[in-house]
């Protein structure tokens, strides 16, 4: 008996031993794949706010601190938008339209120019052959004189038609007008599914180029799609009556600032959540926008709508 019981007792210990030595190595394994993950695990707390949700609490340093990476960086325009802070009013010519303005003027004082010499010189030629043709006359019989009367007519009105058609190419300036520069942009829309759900639309529009690209996105999904984009499904619900009063970039964070109307949806909370996606995902499709700080009438706010957080920069993880 004493036998078996030191021998349950002995099992009983290599037993308990066997399993300290899993679950420390199980330990082990998540320690070492926490600090191989930390700067992504760090980086998802930060996106999701988890701390300030969770527990009220601001984020620890080391989240603060963590580098975050936004979804689909591979999806981004060709343009980068201006990073000083600009204005919807007044609208400013782009570099190319000045560029073709100055073309044009330039060629319609060469024309200008062409026509004035080639008149002054008409004038002169005509002038000169009256003074030849009054001194013939006087030196001359009058059988000479009608004789070289008729010669001097005959070369005159061949001068005149040959100065006149010179004249008439000079005049002849051709302006060919320049094709105005184009940029391809992602825009975001809302398309409605068979079950009646809303879902997030990409289209790529084709727009005239300009110094503020940023600003040319958002404003056209704020007038809503085209015809071909409507008849695709695309469908804008950011709320009626909304204004972009200016936007900067800064650091990855764009700031936009909407007037009031972009506080209110009419489909209420569900309508604010989706609006806001067509902001943020159109505005980081730029290579140097990353997240988006929303400003009403120029102040930040912590709640749009019935409560949709939006006193931090929102990222496309935020939806």
């Amino acid at each position: 008996m004493k036998n078996e019981d030191k021998q349950k007792k002995s099992g009983s210990k290599k037993d308990t031993g066997f399993g300290l030595a899993v679950w420390i190595v199980v330990i082990i394994i998540l320690v070492i794949f926490f600090i191989v993950q930390s700067p992504k695990v760090a980086s998802n707390l930060k996106e999701t706010d988890f701390f300030n949700k969770v527990f009220g609490k601001s984020n620890p340093e080391f989240v603060e601190n963590a580098e975050v990476k936004p979804e689909n960086a591979g999806q981004k325009n060709d343009v980068i938008p201006e990073k000083e802070s600009v204005s919807s009013y007044p609208e400013k010519k782009s570099t190319e339209t000045v560029k073709a303005e100055s073309t044009v003027k330039a060629q319609n004082e060469l024309a200008k120019k062409q026509q004035e010499e080639a008149a002054a010189e008409k004038e002169k030629t005509a002038s000169e052959k009256e003074k030849t043709a009054s001194e013939k006359e006087k030196t001359a019989s009058a059988k000479t004189t009608e004789t070289s009367g008729s010669s001097s007519s005959s070369e005159s009105a061949k001068e005149e038609k040959s100065a006149a058609s010179n004249s008439s190419v000079k005049d002849k300036v051709v302006v060919a007008p320049e094709k105005p520069a184009v940029m391809n942009l992602k825009l975001y829309f809302v398309a409605i599914t068979g079950g009646g759900s809303f879902t997030r639309k990409e289209v790529t529009r084709s727009m005239k180029k300009s110094d503020s690209p940023l600003m040319d996105a958002i404003n056209a999904i704020i007038e809503g799609p085209n015809v071909d984009e409507e008849k695709s499904g695309c469908r804008s619900l950011i709320s009626e009556g909304t204004r972009l009063i200016g936007a900067s970039v800064k650091n990855g964070v764009a700031t936009l600032n909407f007037n009031d109307n972009f506080e209110f949806n009419a489909l209420g909370n569900e309508g604010i959540v989706w609006q806001l996606q067509q902001i943020v995902f159109t505005a980081t499709a730029f290579p140097t926008v990353e997240s988006v700080q929303i400003l009403i009438s120029g102040e930040r706010r912590d709640f749009i709508g019935e409560g949709t957080y939006v006193a931090k920069p929102l990222n496309r993880n935020s939806f």
